[in-house]
């Protein structure tokens, strides 16, 4: 038995419409213009459209005892029904407050893990966000949109009698929160930056390179002020972000781990930032880089892939 998705709501139209335009467009300009590396950038772009296509939810169906969701590529999601313990149907999604914390917002649907207070970790795999359904089964709560809702309604109602219909879902209370004292790892780098900044800024000739080319040549001149602001600023936006981000998500998650490790996230940027105000000073005062910039930003993004890996997991255990 097949139920098939809804068509992409308005949102997720032009957000599909304006957000591919802007991709092909960077990616055409990137090839146009022979930046060095463009090609890289444009097959990036082109990649972006094209995968979050692929895995966006393209039908729904029940075989061999179970309710699948399947995309055009990657693994089906399979939900025993023996294992479903209600569903609820949501006239309007963003009424639950959800905040996406790993998944797609909009290009060619809304799909990935939303966190809500009301369900927990929600795995969406929706077109649209009003008249949705969430299964709430012992493999975790799931968000469905299909186009005719009261007919799966029905339909698992005929053929599992013990599923509970549009009943609230009661799902556990954060108990134990994230403790702020997190936030002392982007505040201390914000204060060291703060300190290294004031500190060096006299030691620098009047015009300095501020930016460079892969191989670490400069190809970019600004007076020495520009030292101040390019190092500040972007660290005040970051440590904002964190404090932000923290108490917007310590409300929402059962497992404090998660929001310790947004804010490693987002401090590990602002570490980076904090070693190219570093790298910069040490350039225009003794004409070499600390390191070489591609061994940076290699180490940087392994770094980062693998912290991205270790949240990914932590958002998909049942918790």
């Amino acid at each position: 038995m097949e139920f098939k998705p809804a068509k992409l709501d308005p949102i997720a139209l032009l957000t599909s419409i304006i957000t591919g335009t802007v991709l092909i467009f960077f990616s055409l300009f990137f090839l146009v213009k022979q930046i060095p590396f463009g090609w890289l950038f444009s097959l990036l772009m082109v990649a972006i459209i094209i995968i979050s296509y692929l895995l966006s939810p393209k039908t729904y169906y029940i075989q061999g005892g179970s309710f699948v969701i399947e995309k055009a590529i990657g693994r089906k999601i399979t939900i025993p029904l023996n294992v479903i313990e209600g569903i609820v149907q949501i006239e309007n999604f963003n009424k639950l407050k959800p905040v996406r914390s790993m998944g797609n917002g909009g290009l060619f649907g809304y799909y990935g893990i939303y966190t809500t207070k009301d369900f927990g970790n929600v795995n969406c795999q929706l077109t649209r966000l009003k008249n949705i359904l969430i299964i709430k089964s012992k493999k975790g709560c799931f968000a469905i949109s299909p186009d005719k809702p009261e007919r799966l309604i029905d339909y698992l109602k005929a053929i599992n009698t013990d599923i509970t219909i549009n009943e609230p879902i009661k799902l556990e209370r954060v108990v134990k929160m994230a403790n702020p004292l997190i936030l002392l790892i982007p505040d201390t780098i914000f204060t060291i930056t703060l300190i290294i900044v004031i500190l060096l800024y006299n030691k620098l000739p009047l015009k300095i390179a501020t930016h460079f080319d892969i191989q670490g040549n400069p190809d970019g001149w600004s007076p020495k002020i520009s030292f101040l602001y390019l190092s500040i600023l972007p660290q005040v936006i970051l440590m904002v972000t964190n404090f932000i981000v923290f108490f917007a998500m310590r409300n929402r998650y059962r497992n404090p781990q998660i929001v310790y490790l947004v804010v490693i996230i987002i401090s590990s940027i602002q570490a980076l930032l904090l070693y190219l105000s570093l790298d910069i000073y040490w350039y225009n005062v003794y004409n070499f880089h600390i390191l070489p910039f591609y061994y940076v930003f290699a180490g940087f993004v392994i770094i980062l892939v693998l912290l991205l890996i270790i949240y990914n997991r932590l958002l998909i255990e049942k918790k």
